[in-house]
């Protein structure tokens, strides 16, 4: 007996992920559609788990940002500081 191969049904579309389902709710289009503050045309072909992981990442990685600016600004600062007292040295000592 011969077995039959197994017939898959292959759909060429991209699975719906919840951007897709945002653009076809909204009638607008994908290339306006930013989740995440993102327009890669990759994010469209993410399932759902990965939307959900994608979700998580952004808070984190958002929120990493906020740290660095932050930072970025008490560093400004500091340095800021540490030139008024280096001119202040240089006044000091003579120098100009």
């Amino acid at each position: 007996m011969d077995a039959m191969p197994a017939q898959f049904e292959i759909n060429p579309c991209a699975p719906a992920t919840g951007a897709q389902q945002r653009c076809e709710v909204t009638g607008g289009d994908t290339a306006t559609t930013r989740p995440f503050g993102l327009r890669a045309a990759w994010l469209h072909f993410a399932n759902e788990i990965e939307i959900r992981r994608l979700a998580k990442l952004h808070v984190r990685i958002e929120r990493i940002e906020r740290k660095k600016a932050a930072l970025a600004v008490l560093v400004g600062e500091r340095h800021t500081i540490m030139r008024r007292c280096i001119r202040r040295m240089r006044r000091v000592g003579g120098k100009h």
